[in-house]
């Protein structure tokens, strides 16, 4: 505990050195080079750390210039664009850029940078109708917790009170929570854009935050969320959609509901999803499927895919999604492959790109056009 709060003092003395008398917001230029500017006149070194991939700020660190009146500077390379992670080093210390936009990432709330994508605007609010976002409050007697979920609900669903529509189940990834999808992935704003165009049939989407601990185990890392300290499949199957289902207009039947996820949240849609066909009829994985080189159709899933035509009449869908930079790429990409030439209802989304929020709203994009088709 001392040397907690020793550690917690050293940072928050850095954080006043650098308060940013002011600290500027990072600008991006017409090269998709992003610029810094802080005042730490105390400071000995400061540097940029990409917590994202190596090459999404251009460099995995950057060292900023010391001018003559304290003033600290640096210009990126070129970067990636979409949504990255980054951090600050002061002489060693490592703390968030306090003028940046946060989001929560990394097990809290973090630095990130939106570097704009001169092909992609699919995700940016338009001159469209807008659904909603509301925070659900909930007690949650499988973690003996009060919880929050998010509920997108679709343009124009307070007018009509006869109409109900399909839901998604849609989660996180490792490290985030359920303002993921609303904060860095945009899926208001995708849905929105979808929907005026007619791309889209209208429909509502969860979102909950993936780690439901056992009762007893207090901190979210301190267990490990595929494992059987994770109540999340329980939680959602016997809490979470029946208090959907009675709080919100919806088609309550197998195939007007759907779960997907990113990363660990597309593990978590897995196996949620396929351990309970009677309650999902699509299920769509984002940089989660297929990971491992050794994927076998005979016997994945408790051999789930053998029996194609099996699968069909009980699944609508399996869309898979992954980055062309990820590592597992390959891996996914063949397993989209043997399940398609095996018959399986299935779809694929490779955008260029590695383990990011850009792909992840490009998996959306696609897969919202599919789901409830």
């Amino acid at each position: 505990m001392k040397k907690a709060i020793f550690l917690f003092c050293i940072c928050f003395t850095m954080l006043l050195n650098v308060h940013a008398q002011l600290m500027k917001e990072p600008t991006v230029g017409s090269e998709k080079r992003a610029s810094f500017v802080l005042n730490a006149p105390d400071a000995k070194e400061v540097k940029l750390l990409n917590l994202s991939d190596d090459m999404a700020l251009g460099a995995k660190e950057y060292n900023f210039e010391k001018s003559s009146d304290g003033t600290w500077t640096l210009t990126t390379n070129p970067c990636r664009p979409g949504l990255h992670y980054f951090a600050i080093s002061v002489d060693g210390a490592k703390i968030d850029y306090p003028n940046s936009s946060h989001y929560f990432g990394w097990g809290k709330w973090t630095s990130m940078i939106e570097i704009p994508d001169d092909q992609l605007d699919f995700y940016l609010p338009k001159d469209v109708p807008h659904g909603e976002v509301r925070q659900h409050y909930y007690y949650s007697k499988t973690t003996r917790t009060t919880r929050k979920c998010l509920v997108y609900t679709p343009p124009g669903y307070d007018k009509d009170l006869k109409q109900k529509y399909p839901v998604l189940y849609l989660q996180h990834g490792a490290g985030e929570s359920e303002l993921g999808w609303t904060m860095q992935g945009k899926v208001n704003f995708i849905l929105d854009n979808l929907i005026a165009e007619g791309k889209s049939k209208p429909f509502i989407v969860v979102m909950d935050n993936g780690y439901a601990p056992r009762p007893g185990i207090e901190a979210e890392h301190q267990f490990n969320p595929g494992g059987s300290d994770n109540l999340f499949e329980d939680l959602v199957t016997k809490e979470l959609i029946p208090m959907i289902d009675a709080s919100y207009r919806t088609l309550s039947d197998q195939k007007n509901r759907a779960i997907a996820g990113l990363s660990m949240g597309g593990g978590q849609a897995m196996r949620i999803g396929f351990n309970h066909p009677e309650l999902f009829g699509t299920v769509a994985s984002f940089s989660g499927a297929g990971g491992r080189a050794n994927f076998d159709l005979e016997t994945a899933y408790n051999g789930l895919f053998k029996d194609a035509a099996k699968f069909n009449q009980t699944y609508k869908l399996f869309f898979v999604g992954c980055g062309t930079l990820e590592s597992m790429y390959p891996n996914v990409k063949g397993m989209y492959d043997t399940l398609k030439e095996h018959g399986i209802h299935t779809a694929f989304s490779g955008p260029i790109g590695s383990h990011e929020w850009q792909v992840w709203r490009v998996h959306l994009y696609d897969f919202a056009q599919l789901v409830f088709k």
